[in-house]
């Protein structure tokens, strides 16, 4: 089993997760590899093992978020704020699970 398979059976019982690949994604990855993707009220991701790292052993994930647009009241009115793609880099396993949780309920929110 390997790092994304581990990380995916921690966390599939909770939300409705995929594991696929990315080339059955067809979102544009260039090389084949094991993905989590998820979708949540904030938007989407997909986790996986970054490039650099051919054959991952707890390091190296890649976390990519599609957070979806919304709108924002301001003092000058209603402020449409356009979908955003940021990324960042869990280290370890345990840091991969804690970002799904915390993506999956709306704990890690990003405002521009």
């Amino acid at each position: 089993m390997n790092d994304i398979e581990l990380i995916y059976d921690k966390v599939k019982d909770k939300y409705n997760l995929t594991l696929t690949n990315s080339f059955a994604l067809n979102e544009g990855f260039t090389w084949d590899v094991p993905v989590i993707y998820g979708e949540s009220q904030q938007g989407r991701f997909w986790l996986y093992a970054d490039e650099d790292v051919p054959n991952p052993h707890g390091i190296g994930f890649v976390f990519s978020v599609e957070y979806k647009g919304y709108e924002e009241q301001t003092e000058e009115g209603l402020e449409r704020v356009a979908k955003c793609h940021t990324h960042w880099h869990p280290q370890t396993i345990e840091q991969a699970v804690e970002d799904i949780n915390n993506f999956m309920t709306g704990r890690r929110i990003f405002k521009k």
